[in-house]
This record gives structure tokens, C-alpha cells and sequence, in this order.
């Protein structure tokens, strides 16, 4: 077993316990979301949704982990733009804010932003992106119920120091960080199909890298990526079982940048 995949279970490991332990309704970790940085997520459109599969963050080690389809919405500072291109190669920019519905997608490491097919239509569009800016952060929407919900101090430190440091590990050029940003495109292009259809991994790779400017990922970075996806190959060729490795080897990437936060912080 790689090390990366032992991390990986170990975190899923503890994200378990943690729920098994915490008291029923409290409020989950606050995560941090990965910047664009120059490189919008794009947005597939099906059934009437229009989704982006993004990389996230735990910026609080001692809350629990959030369940499969928790519900978030944005913290203050940072925040998301749902950029629309028409067919003329004009452009509508829209805050995500009110719009975009933020549901988690794998314990702290992923979540899927949405909005209505039908309002990117109304506008013309003809393909769409999300922008992430920098010190995004996402707040578990707050239960009437919650016996333990997210103070103002809570908010404040997770969402101001620690998220600032964050970005330095998350966001700053390095192998597991600028990896972690080329799978996440990598998953997000595979065929919102259920699993149906047959997809060449290696090419896919090809075309999501040609859509990253040049200089925006490392060579280490990238090498680091290929290794992944060549590594998933060894799955059935189907976006089911493809999805599902990728999945688990960027949580481990996630994960082992997770560790460097909280050796910074004190946390861990």
C-alpha cells in the first residue's frame, strides 16, 4: 500500500470517528476552497444542473467532518464568480453568492458548486467556468438545532490567520499542491454518465493539461499528475471506476497538505 493511500484511509479513518463522537447537529468543520488562480473550473451541464467538482480544504481539525451532500454556503472574504461565454466570445460575470448551491462532495477534501442549467441558458451561454478567488471559505449551513454552531471568534480565526496560511500550501506552486489542481480538473471533465461510457484516461489528461496556461503548473506538479492518472489506468475504463481513483489519490494529495497546515498551526 502507497503511503499516500495509507493517508488517505487513516483521514477517512479519523473523519469517521470524529462524526461517530460529535454531538448530533454540531456544526461541521469550516473549509477553505482552492483559488483558481487564472484557471476556472468548468461547469458540465445535465438534467437541468450545471456542476464544477472542486478541491477543498479542513481549516479546523477539531470539528467533525462534514457528511456526503452536506450543504455550505460562503464565508465572508473571498468568494465565487460563475462566469458565462456566449457563442460571440463575449462573457456575463455573476456572483456566485445566492446563485451557486455548495454541497460536499468527499469529507473535507471535495465539493460540487451547482446552479440551474436553465439561468446560464437564459443568458446565452454556450459554455461555463467557476472563478474560486483567493481566501475562499465555506461555512456549513447553521442547524436551528445545532447545539454547538460556529462562534463569531470560530469563524473569524478559521476564515482570517489560518485561512491566510493556507493559501500558502494550497494555493502556492509545489508538487502535491499544483498535482492536486490537475487532478481535480482531471475528475471534472470525466462524463457526468453514471459510469457508462468508455473514456481513454491518458488523452483525457492531455486535453486538461492544454487547457492550463503555461507556467501555472510545475513540472513536478505535472509529473506528479501523470503518475496518478497513468496509476488509474489499471481501473476498468469507465468514469465510475476512473472517478473513484482519481478521487481517493487527490484526497491523499489533499490530505498530506492538510498535515502541513496543521504542523504550521500547532494543530496537529
Amino acid at each position: 500500500m502507497s503511503r499516500r493511500l495509507a493517508l488517505t484511509l487513516q483521514l477517512s479513518a479519523l473523519a469517521l470517528a470524529a462524526l461517530m463522537a460529535a454531538p448530533a447537529q454540531a456544526a461541521t468543520q469550516i473549509l477553505g476552497l482552492v483559488a483558481s488562480n487564472g484557471v476556472p473550473t468548468p461547469l458540465h451541464c445535465e438534467g437541468g444542473v450545471c456542476r464544477s467538482f472542486v478541491n477543498s480544504f479542513c481549516l479546523q481539525w477539531e470539528r467533525s467532518a462534514p457528511a456526503l451532500d452536506s450543504e455550505y454556503q460562503l464565508a465572508p472574504g473571498g468568494g465565487l464568480t460563475v462566469i458565462a461565454r456566449r457563442a460571440d466570445g463575449s462573457e456575463v460575470r455573476l456572483p456566485g453568492q445566492g446563485l451557486v448551491t455548495i454541497r460536499v462532495d468527499a469529507g473535507f477534501t471535495s465539493v460540487t458548486i451547482s446552479l440551474p442549467q436553465a439561468r446560464l441558458r437564459d443568458l446565452g451561454a454556450v459554455s461555463s467556468a467557476i472563478e474560486i478567488s483567493p481566501l475562499t471559505s465555506i461555512l456549513p449551513v447553521r442547524s436551528a438545532d445545532d447545539p454547538d454552531p460556529q462562534s463569531r471568534a470560530d469563524i473569524a480565526e478559521a476564515t482570517g490567520p489560518t485561512r491566510r496560511l493556507a493559501a500558502e500550501i494550497f494555493e502556492g506552486s509545489g508538487e502535491d499542491s499544483d498535482a492536486a489542481k490537475l487532478i481535480a480538473l482531471l475528475i471534472n471533465a470525466l462524463p457526468p454518465d453514471g459510469g457508462l461510457q468508455t473514456v481513454a484516461l491518458d488523452d483525457l489528461f492531455r486535453q486538461v493539461v492544454a487547457t492550463v496556461g503555461p507556467g501555472r503548473i510545475s513540472a513536478e506538479g505535472f509529473a506528479a499528475a501523470e503518475r496518478i492518472a497513468k496509476g488509474c489506468e489499471s481501473f476498468p475504463p469507465n468514469s465510475a471506476a476512473l472517478g473513484f481513483c482519481l478521487e481517493v489519490q487527490q484526497a491523499g494529495l489533499l490530505g498530506t497538505l492538510n498535515e502541513q497546515l496543521w504542523d504550521a498551526t500547532s494543530g496537529s
